[in-house]
């Protein structure tokens, strides 16, 4: 009878047992489960007590311990501690009984990528592709698609830019249909990644405005603010300086709601480059501390360098020399790998250095400062030569794509391989004549010199405009450029699309992507702005003349270059009807003022 009480008492606490440690299992998986975010996104800070508490425990098993110090990595990345995470990452997917089949074990993979990535060490290309070959469109789809967008992005440098860029637009189509806020916000980031790599900074800081837009739906804690920073870049870089303002302020919003380390590191770091763009010095000055202190949280040397590289450009605007020969020593005792390649390629931190050896008086640092300068430039117009091409042809990869993925739908649903052959050659030919008659289209409405819309082009879409809101108008302006021919004559007889290139360039510099600009006549150049308010438009009107008289200043030549315009302005408060006769009012008033002018 005892005995038989005995075997009850320790059956009864057996199964107590079991079902206890299942009640652990289950509460730890839901733990892990909770803290799994999306590779794209970072995970809500308010879960990293409860994550480090989960950690603590002793019954983990060794994969529960492992995803949960996956996910402890995406916490330490979000808050910009990329070497710490690194670190521990690096030492978790060494264990021996960890399942590389896992979300986990992707995860850490892309990470560790993304680590690399942040610092732009070229490790990260070998990550990127493990974790690509770890995941699937249909298994942990997340990661494959972070992982094959950094693959092109920057993993592809033998691949020219047009088919990389096609490559991307592709992806973009196939889920804009049904993919998520977050996942299109990715994607667009990273074709603004790559438009800011073809020194396309106008329209990169539109993908990464949409991107931003799109990840404000979804995204969590410092996530919502680290695409807003490439934008608030990239406007500056394209001279867009007021839009970039606005942003900075929405930026300073999101950072008072999270207020977490990066998100004020960043908040700062936006502010101290828009005032260095800007040459406001005074406020530079006064907002470095704060960059400083932000940095120091973030355990950041790159904080740490652009704090050092502003507070010497204030002390090269009040000539304080021995500020600067102490910052130059400074750098001088880094080694290479200490100084991200970002500097290396900054033209205002080349231009800086040109100056600063200048006002030391050093011209044979000066000299080799400027070379390297000159070298930096030479490639940016290189490259921007070459990327009004690439964007050309960016579309008819994108359908390449799209068609090699229909064939590839095609051969895994047909056996039968001479169907699939007629198939492929019918979508072959009903693509390839699309895309050639949306180029033959396209060819008809730009100016073949400038790449903007010709007259014809730019008249139709103005045409097309709405009446403006209450309150606001619609702005024409006519730039005529008076000394063309003089401007051609110095630069070269020869060069006359180059000189009309280089205007129109400055044009598309300062104005935004949903302005109508277009070649009007040989020497004239339309601008349109819609929904804007009359004073608002002729400030902006005088930004673009000024921006349009000084092109040349930059230009290596004998003579100083200006270019010599003349601006007439019409503002309407309805919808415009008679355009034609307007613009001809317009053209007629610059001609006579030609005409006074010359007299």
């Amino acid at each position: 009878m005892v005995q038989r009480l005995s075997l009850t008492v320790f059956s009864f606490l057996s199964v107590a047992l079991a079902s206890f440690a299942a009640l652990a299992n289950d509460n730890i998986d839901a733990v892990i489960e909770k803290v799994r975010t999306p590779s794209y996104d970072c995970p809500n800070q308010s879960l990293f007590p409860e994550l480090e508490d989960t950690l603590a425990l002793e019954s983990l098993t060794s994969q529960q311990r492992f995803a949960l110090t996956v996910a402890k990595g995406q916490f330490l990345i979000c808050r910009g501690k990329y070497e710490e995470a690194e670190t521990m990452l690096l030492k978790a997917i060494m264990q021996n009984d960890i399942d590389e089949s896992s979300y986990a074990f992707a995860s850490a993979i892309y990470q560790i990528g993304f680590s690399y990535d942040a610092r732009e060490n070229p490790a990260r290309c070998k990550y990127y592709q493990q974790a690509q070959e770890l995941s699937s469109p249909e298994r942990h789809s997340d990661i494959f698609t972070s992982s094959s967008l950094g693959l092109i992005s920057y993993c592809s440098e033998t691949t020219s830019p047009e088919i990389r860029l096609g490559k991307m637009f592709g992806v973009l189509k196939r889920y804009s249909n049904n993919g998520s806020p977050g996942e299109l916000a990715h994607i667009h980031n990273s074709i603004g990644l790559l438009y800011a790599g073809l020194e396309q900074h106008a329209l990169a800081a539109e993908q990464y405005l949409k991107a931003h837009e799109m990840g404000l739906q979804v995204y969590e804690g410092s996530n919502k603010v680290s695409i807003l920073i490439s934008a608030i870049v990239s406007l500056l870089s394209s001279g867009q300086t007021e839009r970039a303002y606005q942003s900075i302020l929405e930026l300073g919003s999101l950072n008072n709601e999270i207020d977490t380390p990066l998100t004020n590191f960043l908040y700062q770091y936006a502010l101290s480059i828009y005032y260095r763009k800007t040459q406001d010095y005074n406020k530079l000055a006064y907002t470095l501390p704060d960059l400083e202190k932000a940095s120091s949280n973030i355990s950041s040397s790159l904080g740490e360098l652009l704090v050092n590289w502003h507070k010497a450009e204030i002390c090269l605007v009040e000539n304080d020399l021995a500020c600067i020969k102490q910052y130059i020593s400074g750098i001088e005792a880094l080694s290479d790998d200490a100084i991200p390649p970002v500097f290396h390629s900054n033209l205002d931190y080349l231009s800086f250095n040109v100056s600063m050896y200048i006002a030391l008086q050093d011209l044979e640092k000066a000299k080799e400062a400027h070379d390297i300068y000159s070298k930096e430039v030479t490639k940016r117009r290189e490259v921007t030569q070459d990327s009004s091409l690439v964007i050309g042809a960016a579309n008819l990869y994108t359908r390449i794509y799209d068609l090699e993925s229909a064939i590839e739908q095609a051969e895994d649903q047909r056996k039968n391989t001479l169907y699939a052959a007629i198939i492929i050659f019918l979508l072959v030919s009903g693509i390839t004549g699309y895309v050639l008659r949306r180029k033959h289209l396209a060819r008809k409405a730009i100016d073949p010199v400038t790449l903007l819309l010709n007259a014809d082009s730019a008249i139709a879409r103005i045409n097309k405009l709405d009446a403006p809101k209450k309150g606001r108008a619609i702005a024409i302006a006519i730039f005529d450029i008076s000394n063309l021919r003089e401007i051609t004559r110095k630069m070269g007889s020869t060069k006359g699309d180059l000189v009309l290139r280089q205007i129109a360039q400055t044009l598309q510099n300062v104005t935004r992507g949903n302005d109508i600009l277009g070649r009007f006549g040989t020497e004239q150049f339309i601008l349109c702005l819609h929904n804007i308010e009359e004073r608002s438009a002729r400030q902006f009107f005088d930004r673009v003349q000024s921006a349009l008289d000084n092109t040349f200043e930059n230009e290596a030549t004998s003579d100083h270059i200006v270019v010599e315009s003349q601006m007439s302005v019409f503002i309407a408060n309805e919808k415009i009807t008679g355009l034609n006769e307007i613009l001809d009012d317009i053209a007629m008033s610059i001609d006579m003022g030609n005409r006074t002018d010359s007299n």
